[in-house]
Formats: structure tokens, sequence, C-alpha cells
């Protein structure tokens, strides 16, 4: 289907989410790639093992990307495009940032984890 040619030519190994515009890319690619973010703010993941699904930037919890949510955190992330699956892999939860976490900050963290403690990863595949 054009759907296999397109995931063979363009994302390989990689998401859409993961996926940049390169110069080569032919001008319907490059057309789709403009309207990706629009695509992303319009849609929401129903997360399985979390190895689609972008922590920071795709909706999964919430009816907004967890940058819109948590800001004060999401600026000082190091990793911001990290998957929900690198995260939530290990305890306490594979994130880092760039400076301590205090007073707005600090309670934006605990919001967020104790959000994130009911969440449960599973063996299937994420979904849109």
């Amino acid at each position: 289907t054009w759907a296999q040619i397109l995931r063979n030519k363009y994302l390989q190994s990689k998401t859409l989410s993961q996926v940049t515009v390169r110069p080569t890319d032919s001008p319907f690619w490059k057309g789709l790639m403009r309207v990706k973010a629009t695509f992303f703010n319009r849609t929401k993941f129903i997360v399985g093992d979390g190895n689609d699904t972008r922590f920071w930037e795709d909706t999964w919890l919430g009816d907004t990307p967890l940058a819109l949510q948590y800001p004060t955190l999401y600026r000082i992330v190091h990793r911001r495009d990290a998957l929900v699956a690198t995260i939530m892999q290990a305890t306490p939860l594979n994130i880092q940032f760039r400076r301590v976490l205090v007073g707005n900050r600090w309670e934006a963290w605990l919001h967020l984890v104790r959000r994130l403690m009911e969440v449960q990863l599973h063996h299937q595949p994420d979904q849109l």
C-alpha cells in the first residue's frame, strides 16, 4: 500500500513524530511535514508500551501535551523528545533537569509524579 511505501522510504525505524524534513525529500513529503504539528495537536495517544509516544510533546495524559501542562518543567528538561517508555522504565523516573527543582517547579513535579503513578504500560503498541 502507499502507506507502507511512505513508511519504508521516509520513516524507516522512526515514528512520525521523530522524523524531520530533509532537503532531498519529495514536495509531497515536505507538505506532510508542514502539517505534522497541526496533526499532532489534534490527536491523542493511547499509551500501550510507550515506545511511540513522546512524553512531553504528544497528548497522552490529559487533553494537551505535558509540555503545555507543565511549562516550567518542560523549559528545563534535558530531553524534550524523550519517549514515555524511556522515562517510565525506571524508578525513579528516567528524567533529568538542567536546574534544581525548587518552589513552583518542585510543586509541578510532585503533581506530575502523582499523576504518573496511575500510568501502567502494557505490551501492546501505542495507538492514536
